[in-house]
């Protein structure tokens, strides 16, 4: 192996590392996003919940799923015979 093919291989190790390390990081990224959009969607949905406002969801996905749901807040129930 002459000293040019082994620079090469040397090289081309390295950047196939950084290439695969630097896919990782920006997963990790993605992910950090994504988790931190739910958490402020989340977070939103039970401010509005707590202070007494009404909530209606209709959320329909790429994939063809849908989600619709209405909560409200309302007083507390007390089971039948009990008082």
């Amino acid at each position: 192996m002459d000293r040019t093919t082994a620079t090469v291989a040397i090289v081309s190790g390295v950047v196939g590392q950084v290439c695969a390390l630097l896919g990782l990081w920006l997963r990790l990224r993605w992910r950090v996003w994504h988790e931190q959009a739910q958490r402020q969607y989340l977070a939103s949905t039970v401010e509005t919940l707590a202070s007494g406002g009404r909530l209606k969801v209709d959320e329909q996905k790429a994939d063809g799923h849908r989600l619709r749901m209405e909560i409200s807040r309302g007083p507390a129930r007390t089971p039948e015979g009990e008082e």
